[in-house]
């Protein structure tokens, strides 16, 4: 399997445009986990929850106690969208 790409802040600051004070903060309240915790380096679904979190913040005007419930939500969503890919594969 090959290593999946990572970043760290000040790459994904200059590529990918999120304020790194942002990243600082979504570590800090353990909204994401970057990938190497010592190094702070962040994968490519570090990047994409950033995004949503940008979003969710800047364009929604979400408030910081509502990220991480909106968070968990989106959690569950995709959790369970992968249980029924699996029930529906194992029907096949």
């Amino acid at each position: 399997m090959p290593k999946k790409q990572s970043y760290d802040i000040t790459e994904v600051t200059e590529i990918f445009s999120i304020r790194e004070t942002l990243i600082l903060q979504c570590i800090e309240h353990k909204w994401i986990e970057p990938v190497d915790p010592k190094a702070k380096k962040l994968d490519q679904e570090d990047i994409s929850r950033l995004n949503f979190i940008q979003d969710l913040q800047e364009g929604m005007g979400v408030n910081d106690e509502a990220v991480p419930i909106i968070l968990h939500l989106v959690d569950q969503i995709h959790y369970l969208r992968l249980k029924i890919e699996e029930e529906e594969t194992k029907q096949d």
